[in-house]
């Protein structure tokens, strides 16, 4: 594996023949610990990880206090991530480029001053702009934060300093709808992004002082402008495309004029990077199993389980009738537990490689699916809950086992690169996961919904009118209008709630398709490597993928 970075470098131009890619030792840190530095790093992770669920919990609230309407409000999320999706790539090549303490700081301060310019907007329109704004923040916070990682742990302590940084990002999410109902009910929705200052400020403070000044081996190189342009618009049309799926279906022009869009500018790129002399993702990075296998692994992961995740909040707060932040709460297990897989994950990886923790935390999400596809309408929660464990925890041991193959086998030129790579992909997988689980769900709905409003007897005039409103029945949402009898309203929200739980059962079932078809491949084709005692990489014969 060292000769396929080594060579990989030298491919890229980027670093000359003889020269090992891969044998930079760990930077030393500033004035603080290699520990210290984590905290900072991990503060920065968890900012921006609270900021997603907790504004997910305030948008209610801000669609009051802003007079909009629901289409608006969506991009305040939507906008947020097309952002951070577009920029993820470049923001990690700036770091490579320019030094990632100085980027990292900088994405940090900018995080923090956009958040409380969002929390100041007068009008929907500008928050949506400062959550563009946050969005690409948060795009250079975060990679150069995981390079700073590698460049200051040695290789035998980076599996479980990652392990820690996931798992911080991982209780932020948990910690996120009670955080931010809280702060909604005792102050406003404006605190919501307000209290990102105070986060920023202590995270930017310990990483001035803490983090080492490191010296980018590519500084003098020369910036591949027209591939961050290819890249951003490539990007941009393809999580618009996936965007515009849920509304408009697969097959509508709106989506598939962008997916070809993508495809054209996405070949384009591909011939760019191939003839740039100094490339901004340089394709042959892709010939090293441990980035194309990991990056597969957190695509599929995320598509798993976000997909999952998202259907799980709706059939809570639709079917259960949970509140938003009870059904936040709901899902603790799930967001909890990745704080256990994650220690699991990077344990197995330091004694078995990557290999074992891949596959198996794949497996495990597998089977929670499984069990989630058996629930009813009239399900507990008690029925529920135990399903949720497996899926924490395999993904818990998925995703920092993932990151540190993904890191740590890039050459160092490429570190930034490589750690806005592993996130694209895993942002990817989550908006491709609620999408497609999402389309499975409206057409199960389309074709059982007749035979169910049948079977509850429904008056033929309401299942006329049900069924010209499946795709908010896929949402699990049941539209009575007023003054209908009671009897036929209970009858045909029975109905409507039976139709979405056929949708649920086989999003689930086809999600677990999906993630066992990743077990496989991580079985097959992820590195065999094991950590010696004091730290050193070790790796069995294994064959090129």
């Amino acid at each position: 594996m060292v000769h396929e970075r080594k060579q990989i470098a030298e491919d890229a131009g980027l670093a000359p023949a003889g020269t090992p890619a891969t044998a930079e030792a760990a930077a030393p840190p500033g004035r603080g610990g290699q520990w210290i530095v984590l905290v900072a790093v991990a503060l920065g992770t968890m900012m921006e990880a609270l900021d997603g669920t907790v504004v997910a919990v305030a948008n209610p609230v801000i669609a009051v206090d802003l007079d909009t309407d629901l289409s608006s409000l969506q991009w305040v999320t939507n906008g947020y991530m097309l952002a951070v999706a577009c920029t993820l790539i470049t923001a990690g090549k700036l770091g490579d480029r320019y030094g990632h303490k100085k980027v990292f700081l900088i994405g940090m301060a900018a995080f923090a001053a956009t958040s409380v310019m969002a929390g100041l907007a007068d009008s929907i329109g500008m928050l949506i702009f400062w959550r563009v704004l946050q969005g690409i923040s948060g795009a250079v916070l975060a990679p150069s934060g995981l390079a700073v990682l590698k460049n200051t742990f040695p290789k035998g302590q980076l599996k479980i300093a990652i392990g820690v940084w996931s798992a911080v990002g991982a209780l932020a999410m948990a910690a996120g709808p009670f955080i931010g109902g809280l702060t909604v009910d005792l102050l406003s929705w404006r605190w919501v992004f307000f209290i990102n200052l105070l986060v920023g400020a202590v995270a930017f403070a310990l990483g001035a002082w803490a983090i080492g000044n490191h010296r980018p081996d590519g500084a003098a190189r020369s910036f591949d402008t027209p591939g961050v342009v290819l890249l951003t618009a490539a990007l941009f049309a393809l999580v618009w495309g996936i965007i515009q799926v849920p509304e408009h279906g697969w097959s509508d022009v709106y989506p598939l004029g962008s997916f070809a869009a993508a495809l054209l500018i996405g070949a384009g790129f591909v011939l760019r990077e191939r003839a740039a002399r100094e490339a901004l993702l340089p394709l042959g990075l892709f010939r090293l199993r441990a980035v194309s296998v990991g990056s597969t692994a957190l695509l599929i992961g995320g598509f798993a389980t976000f997909g999952a995740s998202f259907y799980l909040a709706l059939y809570l707060q639709q079917v259960h009738g949970f509140e938003p932040m009870e059904a936040g709460l709901g899902l603790l297990p799930f967001t909890v537990l990745f704080g256990v897989g994650a220690p699991t994950g990077a344990a197995l990886n330091a004694r078995f490689g990557p290999r074992v923790p891949l596959a198996l935390g794949l497996t495990l999400i597998g089977g929670g699916l499984l069990g989630l596809s058996q629930m009813t309408a009239d399900s507990s929660y008690h029925a529920m809950w135990p399903f949720l464990v497996p899926l924490g925890v395999g993904m818990g041991m998925v995703a920092p086992t993932a990151i540190e193959m993904i890191v740590s086998s890039a050459p160092g030129q490429l570190t930034g690169v490589a750690s806005g790579l592993q996130q694209t992909a895993l942002m990817l997988g989550g908006v491709l996961g609620t999408a497609a689980l999402g389309s499975m769900i409206s057409a199960r709905v389309s074709s059982t919904l007749p035979q169910h409003t049948a079977e509850a007897g429904v008056p033929e005039g309401l299942a006329a009118a049900l069924g010209n409103l499946s795709k908010v029945i896929s949402q699990g949402v049941v539209p009575v209008p007023e003054g209908t009898d009671p009897s036929a309203a209970r009858a045909a929200v029975e109905a409507g709630h039976a139709a979405f739980m056929d949708g649920f059962h086989t999003a689930m079932l086809g999600g677990m398709t999906v993630v066992l078809a990743g077990a496989l491949i991580a079985a097959l084709l992820a590195p065999r490597t094991r950590t010696s005692p004091d730290g050193a990489e070790s790796a069995e014969a294994d064959a090129t993928a």
